[in-house]
Formats: C-alpha cells, structure tokens, sequence
C-alpha cells in the first residue's frame, strides 16, 4: 500500500533519515570490529535506498526535490 504523505511530512521524513544516515556513517568510521561494520554499513545501504524512494516519491506527489 502506497502512502502520500503531506509536504511537510516528507521533509520531517527526509530530514530524519539523513541525520541517522550521518550517526550510522560515523559509527561506521569509528568501529573497528569487521562484524559491526558490516552490519552498520546494510543500515546506510537500505537508508540509501530509501531516502532514493522518499525522494521519488515527493517528486511525483508534490513535485519537490528533496536531493
């Protein structure tokens, strides 16, 4: 099921995500076991993909570009 969220919400979304995205690539840099980097490093690749969804999404409804 597909969510149209309001203007507002998206840039919330949007904003949100990209903060974590910074916390998870600094945890990245600073950890040194190989298991948990790898771990964190799936995190930043499905936020990745995400903020790739969030972005079409807000274009299409709301014809805005959060990039």
């Amino acid at each position: 099921m597909a969510v149209k969220f309001f203007i507002g919400e998206y840039r919330v979304l949007w904003e949100a995500m990209t903060r974590h995205q910074a916390e998870l690539e600094r945890e990245s840099e600073a950890t040194k076991d190989e298991d948990a980097q790898l771990l964190v490093d799936d995190k930043l690749q499905k936020i990745e993909n995400m903020l790739r969804s969030i972005a079409i999404a807000a274009k299409a409804d709301w014809d805005i570009d959060l990039s």
